[in-house]
């Protein structure tokens, strides 16, 4: 799952998809990237650069409610798109960004 700052699309893919489901209070942007990824029309490439770097903190890891809530919305953004498992595919989720926590 790319950082929501590097996914850039047409504006036709947010005719067809929407926008961000307002209803998460964090996670709209994942929820919104599992609906546009899944999406066998949409030609998705990877760009191997480094085009934007975040930082660690803000609503989803600035602190363990924080972790928690954003747990939780993204385990209901899973559903809502049809994943069977996810609590599976959060748990590799978070274990693929792992090193990237160590690297700092």
């Amino acid at each position: 799952m790319p950082p929501h700052p590097t996914l850039f699309l047409r504006k036709e893919v947010y005719e067809k998809h929407g926008l961000f489901d307002t209803t998460f209070k964090i996670a709209g942007d994942y929820d919104f990237m599992l609906r546009v990824m899944q999406d066998k029309e949409i030609n998705l490439h990877y760009l191997p650069e480094v085009v934007t770097k975040m930082r660690m903190g803000g609503a989803s890891t600035g602190s363990i409610k924080g972790i928690i809530k954003k747990s939780r919305e993204d385990i209901r953004a899973l559903r809502n798109n049809g994943f069977k498992f996810p609590l599976t595919v959060l748990v590799a989720k978070n274990l693929r960004k792992l090193p990237q926590v160590l690297k700092r």
